[in-house]
């Protein structure tokens, strides 16, 4: 599964995914495949942190208060670098889409967020009866 560094820009989906992994109605193969996959998203998302928070350093100055903010000058370089790592793609490998649980409750956004994760054809089959 491809994604691009941009994903952790969206607190949304993170979220959306903590609340899959704890669904407690998986088949035990696809929760064992789904936790799987969490922990590799989890690694990617620290790894993006790490440099993010480079980059806050880089472009930033550090106030009083020991937080660290870009100053107006600096913001343009501090989003053109943001931008370009975030369009950057990795992969998760090893781990296949799983069967979307009909049991498993998430909101029209949070269904969006998941749709690179999950096999989804359950909802195409129901789609087609509304035309």
């Amino acid at each position: 599964m491809k994604f691009k560094n941009g994903v952790f820009m969206n607190s949304k989906f993170m979220e959306t995914m903590v609340k899959c992994n704890e669904f407690e109605d998986f088949p035990p193969k696809d929760a064992y495949w789904f936790n799987r996959f969490v922990k590799k998203i989890g690694a990617a998302q620290e790894h993006w942190e790490e440099i993010r928070v480079k980059l806050v350093k880089k472009y930033g100055e550090e106030q009083d208060d020991g937080s660290v903010t870009i100053p107006e000058k600096q913001v343009p370089e501090f989003q053109n670098a943001l931008n370009e790592i975030m369009d950057i793609e990795f992969e998760i490998e090893g781990i296949n889409k799983i069967k979307f649980p009909d049991e498993l409750k998430l909101s029209p956004i949070e269904i969006g967020l998941v749709e690179e994760v999950f096999d989804m054809s359950v909802f195409e089959k129901s789609a087609e009866n509304l035309l």
